[in-house]
């Protein structure tokens, strides 16, 4: 039991949100040594009303107060991203665009591992038949961080990703060909149905095997992400980074996903928890599972791991 008495248990989702429990304790009763959390932004860290509830920020500020570092991870762009946690009261360092680029809240760039503009050409001409579904996304202001082309489908699947976008979406007549530099990364958007034979169709090709693919599916809203990354970009790599400038070892980071995009990272760390609320056999590694995000899952966790 955590410490405001809700169930961390380590198991597997049945569905979107029952948790069965492993017939074994799934944490020491001793408190972790965690220097660094990991958190994830949808459907973790924000609720289905996109927010930070009370419970999670009073978590974090508490963990942030006894001197752990918060990292927020997350595949959307910074831009995106800030606006929702720029309001927390302590230091968050933000690896966005699924590990692409690392930045502290006030904007600073400390690094980026960017999408090769050749690549990126070549990855639309393997896909040409998905283009109007491709959306590309650059590091600048204003118009243009994120580009799609004249016939884009800007009505289905997409309409929800671009409902934070608008102001920045420059259309163009010929994607490929409008590329003006290296792209943070690429992505195909569209049903989770209608999208999975485009992972096939790239890694059959041979610029799919100059890039790194992650999924996020979200299929209660019939919306699926496939992210097309640097050849070994993930949140997982730019963790990776954060921490060697901290002189972090991975053992010490508590990481908090609920997608599939945060695989590598809960892999990676020494204390991975996933949310009662992840995505479908996102817990077939026994992961510890928390409380939904509409239930404070991300603070429940804290309390269980770092503050009893």
């Amino acid at each position: 039991m955590g410490a405001s008495g809700m169930t961390i248990s380590c198991g597997h989702a049945d569905g979107l949100g029952s948790v069965r429990a492993f017939q074994r304790p799934c944490y020491n009763s001793k408190r972790m040594s965690i220097r660094l959390i990991a958190v994830d932004l949808d459907g973790t860290l924000l609720n289905s009303k996109q927010e930070i509830s009370p419970a999670n920020r009073e978590a974090l500020g508490d963990a942030a107060a006894r001197g752990v570092r918060i990292a927020i991870t997350t595949g959307r762009r910074f831009h995106s991203a800030r606006p929702l946690v720029d309001s927390l009261p302590f230091p968050v360092t933000m690896v966005t665009s699924n590990g692409a680029m690392v930045r502290t809240l006030s904007g600073e760039v400390l690094h980026r591992n960017f999408l090769p503009r050749k690549t990126a050409i070549d990855i639309l001409e393997a896909a040409a038949d998905y283009r109007p579904y491709a959306v590309a996304i650059f590091d600048k202001d204003g118009r243009g961080q994120v580009m799609m082309q004249h016939n884009a489908s800007l009505d289905g699947p997409l309409k929800w990703y671009l409902k934070t976008a608008r102001e920045y979406l420059l259309q163009v007549s010929d994607l490929p060909s409008a590329l003006p530099s290296d792209p943070i990364q690429l992505m195909f958007g569209g049903s989770p149905g209608f999208l999975e034979p485009i992972e096939h169709l790239l890694r059959a090709s041979d610029a799919g095997r100059r890039v790194h693919l992650t999924w996020t599916k979200y299929f209660e809203r019939d919306v699926s992400l496939l992210d097309v990354m640097n050849l070994g970009c993930s949140k997982a790599s730019g963790l990776r980074w954060l921490l060697k400038q901290m002189g972090c070892d991975p053992s010490e980071v508590m990481a908090i996903g609920d997608n599939y995009n945060d695989i590598e990272m809960l892999r990676m760390v020494g204390l991975p928890v996933v949310m009662g609320n992840c995505t479908p056999g996102l817990t077939d590694d026994g992961w510890h599972v928390t409380l939904s995000n509409d239930e404070d899952g991300v603070a429940a966790a804290i309390k269980a791991f770092l503050l009893k």
